[in-house]
């Protein structure tokens, strides 16, 4: 269902592209509407404070120096910067999330079930490495959480929350692009990609098939293309689902509100403020 929306006329698409960006837009281009053009975002969340929080840890812990990397250690950075994070503006009203703070401790307990940090081969230079790079025309960027050499070529991407279950294929999509900025921005060739569900214990590898690979920069031309079309016209597709039920602009979507203000309109907009989302 294509809806037409109120925007500036010289509204226009962000300059580079992400992972996540691409991801939301496959979801629901009226979503990406929302939240790339309009500029709206859902305030944080507890599971973003731990996700952002776990991300870090594992950082500070993978720079150490490998027979350094111990479960004390660990403890010891979740103790130093925990609390650093939980006092920024952004995290602050998580400072007392007790379930918040004991998945993260989880999570960082179970990397150590999964895999053994003293034996996994990174540089310092290899971790949150960043990708700005043209693929396919668009000019994509991104952040890979860990990329190790230990005869395999590997990308890694941690994840918190639950096992992704029969959906781990969608969640394969951001590694196999990273797969293909690697190649293209660094001529170095990925062997394998990986997923480690931090708090489900479960590890994920697969070959970086060179098909699945091409295949997410293919839709990541598709995805631009889509969307160039998109603001040009004021029209975006409203895409159905049952992640509707979840989503934080439902109450000011004509496609699961009949009777909502046209999106983008100053009407809509006092509805998103009055409802906490937070403007750009």
């Amino acid at each position: 269902m294509r809806i037409e929306v109120e925007q500036p006329a010289t509204a226009s698409l962000p300059k580079r592209v992400s992972y996540s960006q691409m991801s939301l837009y496959e979801q629901c281009p009226l979503k990406y509407f929302f939240s790339y053009i309009a500029g709206w975002r859902e305030p944080p969340t507890s599971a973003l404070a731990g996700g952002s929080i776990t991300h870090e840890i594992c950082e500070y812990l993978y720079r150490l120096e490998p027979q350094d990397r111990t479960l004390d250690a660990a403890m010891n950075l979740l103790r130093e910067h925990g609390p650093r994070m939980l006092r920024t503006t952004e995290y602050k009203p998580f400072e007392n999330d007790l379930k918040m703070k004991y998945s993260v401790k989880e999570a960082i307990e179970n990397l150590f079930k999964v895999e053994d940090p003293t034996q996994v081969v990174v540089q310092p230079e290899h971790i949150e490495m960043e990708l700005s790079v043209e693929i396919n025309g668009v000019n994509f960027f991104g952040k890979v959480d860990r990329f190790t050499v230990d005869g395999i070529n590997r990308v890694t991407d941690y994840k918190t929350g639950k096992s992704p279950g029969k959906f781990v294929d969608d969640k394969l999509a951001q590694p196999y692009l990273y797969a293909l900025g690697f190649k293209t921005q660094y001529e170095i060739e990925v062997d394998e990609v990986e997923l480690i569900f931090l708090n489900a214990q479960e590890v994920v590898r697969r070959p970086a098939d060179s098909g699945l690979v091409l295949a997410q920069g293919e839709k990541l031309a598709q995805m631009r293309t889509a969307s160039e079309f998109d603001v040009a016209n004021s029209s975006w597709e409203a895409r159905v689902s049952r992640l509707c039920d979840y989503c934080a602009f439902r109450e000011v979507c004509p496609a699961r509100t009949p009777d909502a203000p046209a999106p983008g309109s100053s009407q809509c907009n006092t509805k998103l403020a009055e409802a906490g989302l937070l403007h750009k």
